[in-house]
């Protein structure tokens, strides 16, 4: 009877009428270039979120032959887009924009749909049993256009939280939003609730301090456990995050809650976090096998850290900020980098006649007379504007033009001014406007940095003849790190930086530091940055030859 009737009803003032209509016109794209071709997909995505006159089922038709032509560009465009991800310039901004109009433009197209089924429009019953997947498709889709804003640093759309909430909301009246659905061939099963789910995960998780790496990396990870997350109408134990269906607002950390509302829904990491500490383990043990490492562009250190970062922000007591800020309105200067840092903060070698402390205090005694070189390397500061500070952090505007190097875990050096010491901090967030000014927040590990050699000796118990070579002597690797003796410490352990490079935790280094060897074992791979890793180490007792 449904197809009876629908040949009798209006057709769209639109060329893709039907989805036959649509396939004709989208295979005249087949030898337009990836990039050129999604753009024009974009539009057609576009049209059919805006255009009236389309059928609740035409229009789904319609919509999944679109998304269907335009994912098959998506991976190469994006592949084009993560090549150039740390360059904020021309070329990167021509490859986001389509990428960006396709997945917003998909996800109205699909919200159309329910919004229609919600009217009563015409086609209405004919796409019922679709609305699951057009609920799924439409949040994934909005999940996928605000991930490519957070790889460009530019913050969440606030204005998409009320029709993601409307498209939840119209699920539960419907009692479809937990149906288990899978949303795209080959993968794991998913429900409209689960797909919201992910992008409260995107919110919460304070991504503006990744690398862009590793927010991409984040997404990967929220995308195969979020549907793992606890949730309740009502607040409960393991719930420590609150959404109100009601208001246009992003999720929020549930702290002194006023009563509960009908609109209000509560969740948290729940069951999630218990997987995410055990895929953690088995990356800090380089266990975790390839078709577990989202993708094999990302290290296992890399994975390791942006675990250890979901779990600290989706877990029960997120970061907060911890000292009060002060205005200011002062410039100081920033230079980029691990071994630009090394050739700025206090130097001391094997030739220095000093001695490191174990509470990591630098005595000096006769001087020595050899001596490891640091590599020179050539770094230019830039003048940043200071706006706001605490003990332990500074707000920054960095003027225009400049800074184009600056993303999250980046390591900087700092000087307030000509003739003051350098300090160590990290760029921990940034934010972007579409105008090119960059805003960002700069963590201080440390303002009595100390940068030295380490020779790595190997894992404990292993002879030092196995380090003996071919021609009867010793090889060993020598490394910078910059130890840190202000710094917070890590499970009552101190903190040292080294140079980004594959090295096993558990490693014997000796500090190059005076007459007397000194000893440290890496315990623990706090955070894998852009070239640095924070490392947490014990002194130890020199190996026995």
């Amino acid at each position: 009877m449904y197809e009876i009737l629908k040949l009798f009803e209006s057709k769209p003032d639109h060329p893709m009428v039907s989805a036959d209509a649509a396939r004709r016109i989208l295979a005249d794209l087949a030898k337009t270039e990836p990039a050129a071709a999604l753009e024009q997909i974009a539009h057609w995505a576009g049209t059919l979120r805006d255009v009236d006159g389309f059928s609740c089922d035409d229009r789904f038709e319609v919509t999944a032959e679109i998304e269907a032509a335009g994912r098959k560009r998506v991976d190469a465009v994006f592949a084009a887009f993560f090549g150039r991800i740390h360059k904020r310039d021309f070329t990167q901004r021509k490859l986001f924009e389509p990428l960006y109009a396709f997945w917003n433009g998909i996800a109205g197209a699909y919200g159309r749909c329910v919004l229609g089924h919600e009217r009563g429009e015409k086609g209405a019953g004919r796409i019922r049993k679709d609305l699951p997947l057009a609920l799924a498709r439409s949040i994934r889709a909005t999940g996928m256009a605000e991930r490519m804003r957070l790889l460009r640093y530019i913050g969440l759309d606030a204005d998409m939280w009320q029709a993601l909430y409307h498209l939840l909301a119209y699920a539960e009246i419907l009692g479809i939003d937990a149906q288990a659905i899978t949303a795209y061939p080959r993968e794991v099963h998913t429900t409209p609730r689960a797909e919201l789910l992910r992008m409260m995960g995107l919110s919460l998780a304070a991504l503006h301090e990744l690398p862009p790496e590793q927010v991409e990396l984040a997404g990967r990870v929220l995308d195969r456990y979020a549907i793992s997350f606890a949730w309740s109408r009502e607040p409960a134990p393991e719930c420590n995050f609150v959404v109100d269906l009601a208001a246009p607002a992003a999720p929020w950390q549930l702290k002194d809650e006023k009563a509960p509302a009908a609109s209000k829904r509560y969740f948290g990491g729940g069951p999630a976090l218990a997987k995410l500490e055990e895929i953690e383990q088995l990356a800090a043990n380089n266990l975790l096998s390839e078709e577990a490492r989202y993708g094999k562009e990302f290290s296992q250190a890399q994975i390791v850290t942006v675990i250890r970062h979901l779990r600290t922000y989706l877990g029960a007591d997120p970061p907060h900020r911890r000292f009060p800020r002060a205005s200011v309105n002062d410039e100081v200067s920033v230079v980029k980098g691990f071994r630009a840092i090394c050739q700025r903060v206090t130097t001391v070698d094997v030739g220095s006649g000093s001695a490191l402390g174990e509470d990591l205090s630098l005595k000096q005694h006769k001087k020595s007379a050899v001596h490891l070189a640091a590599e020179e390397v050539e770094a230019v500061p830039e003048v940043w504007h200071m706006k706001d500070r605490s003990n332990w952090g500074i707000g920054i505007d960095v003027p225009q033009g400049l800074g184009l190097w600056a993303e999250p875990g980046v390591l900087c050096g700092i000087q307030e001014h000509e003739g003051a010491p350098w300090w160590v901090g990290i760029i921990r967030r940034l934010n972007a406007e579409d105008s090119g000014r960059l805003h960002c927040g700069l963590w201080i590990l440390s303002k009595k940095s100390i940068s030295v050699f380490l020779r790595v000796i190997g894992k404990e118990g292993e002879k030092a003849s196995n380090w003996e070579s071919s021609s009867g002597g010793f090889s060993y690797r020598y490394m910078r790190a910059l130890v840190l003796p202000d710094a917070l410490k890590s499970n009552d352990h101190p903190v040292m930086l080294i140079e980004r490079q594959e090295i096993g935790m558990g490693e014997l280094c000796e500090v190059m530091v005076g007459e007397h060897s000194r000893h440290v074992q890496l315990l623990e791979l706090i955070e894998e940055g852009a070239d640095y890793m924070r490392v947490a180490f014990v002194w130890k007792a020199p190996p026995a030859h």
